[in-house]
């Protein structure tokens, strides 16, 4: 049995650009524009057209009304109107200008032969008149017509026409429903083309003014793009000159930003790894190093060469700790198990602990006396890594003879720990770089005093972790100033 596959063929997507979208958007704003105007400016030209014809029109049968007041006067009836018709036409055409008009109706009054294009036939299938005499009519004393015919059950307005003060009959003319006239139509035929050869200006001029105008707005946006696939490729140094103040000016910076972040990510985080892979291989040289020694029988096996290896390992622990933190950090599944802590006895116990360290480094701790309340809610484990970090940190890069002052302080809503050092100080420039990993001071601070780079990074992620703050300043006595702070835990009475 065989199968046929059905296919479905699509007309493939014209893709445009933003310069053509706004090309076709403001073309066909432009064009419902003008085809709008178009149908008001038509619509009102026509009704005001007629309008005009037809005063015109009641301007001429006042004026005709006028010869018949006179030839009234002369022949006290309308007998002979009656009995020839198409005097009409010539006292109409008396009252009209020199003109293709007045000729025409005193042509037919010389011919006397009374064409279609004047009377009608009687029947109510007749069409529609094209003429205006066609649209006269007129009555006499007691309402017989004597020219023209009734269209409908009423007469149209009508001018009296008197003798001696008395009406002797009327004279009207029904209004235009159309224009029909020839010299008219020409007239109105004019109009519309004048009126779509603007409209044809316009979509050109149009098409003149959103060419350069669309080129002109995209050109930032290409810019832009441009700039986003350099950055795609790994240039972050690309840059975009702009001075515009508009959304676009707003979106140009805000890329130059990115750019610029991206920038010291990537230079960060090369040194990253050039630091890292130094950090991993000092320790690691000198454990091959002993342990290479070892089995060529150059060091014996002693309790100094176990004490070498063992402060190797730990230091490739500590760093691979420090990394572990970090990682998980930057996860945001840094594990905390919160308690009450009362943070003065967790610095009173780390300084304790510490004591023996400063004073080979031939520093003095100086903690102030406790403050009262200084409880917060805080995994104790992670409390401690951070306090441990902060003395550490003074006790390795504090010259030798220098203080380390402790102070543990509440304020009520805020519990701060603040970890001052002597000399040597750190430059203003890199006091909000402390923070960063593997960041080191190139004066004082140096990878030679057993430092991996990561202690304060660490601090900071156990600080933001307990929804505190952490901030570096210059100390009083000329060294660095850790401040931390955390909220406090109310106590209930």
């Amino acid at each position: 049995m065989k199968t046929y596959q059905q296919h479905n063929y699509f007309l493939p997507m014209i893709r445009l650009s933003i310069q053509n979208k706004l090309l076709v958007a403001l073309l066909f704003a432009t064009l419902g524009v003008i085809g709008y105007m178009g149908l008001v400016i038509q619509w009102g030209f026509d009704r005001g057209f007629l309008e005009y014809v037809n005063l015109e029109e009641q301007k001429e049968i006042s004026r005709l009304a006028q010869q018949f007041e006179v030839y009234y006067a002369e022949h006290q009836s309308w007998d002979k109107l009656l009995e020839r018709p198409l005097l009409i036409l010539k006292m109409h055409a008396q009252t009209l200008p020199q003109g293709r008009k007045r000729d025409r109706l005193l042509k037919v009054f010389e011919e006397e032969k009374v064409p279609g294009w004047i009377l009608e036939p009687d029947d109510d299938n007749a069409p529609k008149p094209r003429h205006p005499v066609q649209r006269v009519i007129m009555v006499g004393e007691v309402g017989q017509v004597i020219f023209g015919r009734k269209r409908g059950e009423s007469l149209p307005t009508m001018i009296p026409i008197l003798y001696q003060d008395k009406e002797v009959g009327g004279l009207g003319i029904y209004p235009p429903k159309e224009i029909s006239e020839v010299h008219q139509l020409l007239f109105i035929k004019k109009q519309k083309l004048v009126i779509l050869m603007v409209g044809i200006a316009a979509i050109f001029i149009t098409i003149a003014i959103t060419l350069p105008l669309a080129y002109h707005l995209t050109k930032p946006i290409r810019r832009l793009s441009e700039t986003t696939r350099k950055l795609m490729q790994g240039d972050y140094s690309v840059r975009i000159a702009s001075n515009a103040r508009d959304e676009l000016g707003t979106l140009t910076n805000d890329i130059n930003k990115l750019a610029q972040t991206l920038e010291e990510n990537e230079i960060q985080r090369k040194l990253w790894v050039s630091d890292i892979a130094h950090e991993l291989r000092t320790p690691l040289t000198s454990l091959v190093g002993d342990i290479e020694a070892l089995q060529d029988g150059i060091r014996q096996p002693n309790e100094q060469t176990y004490q070498s290896l063992h402060e190797g390992v730990t230091r490739l622990r500590r760093l691979v700790d420090d990394l572990y933190d970090l990682s998980r950090a930057d996860a945001g599944i840094l594990s905390l198990i919160t308690e009450p802590i009362d943070l003065f006895s967790l610095v009173e116990k780390e300084i304790q602990s510490l004591c023996n360290k400063a004073t080979d480094a031939q520093l003095v701790f100086e903690l102030q006396p406790d403050p009262g309340s200084s409880t917060i809610l805080g995994d104790p484990q992670r409390l401690q890594q951070l306090v441990d970090n902060l003395l550490t940190n003074s006790i390795r890069y504090t010259d030798p003879g220098g203080t380390i002052s402790v102070l543990v302080s509440s304020d009520g809503d805020r519990v701060i720990l603040d970890v001052m050092d002597s000399l040597p100080g750190v430059p203003g420039e890199s006091l909000t770089k402390l923070f960063n990993r593997l960041y080191r001071v190139d004066q004082s601070r140096n990878r030679a005093l057993g430092g991996s780079g990561l202690g304060l990074a660490i601090c900071k992620q156990i600080v933001d972790a307990h929804g505190g703050t952490i901030t570096a300043q210059h100390g009083p006595d000329g060294g660095l100033w850790i401040q931390v702070i955390f909220p406090a835990v109310q106590e209930q009475s």
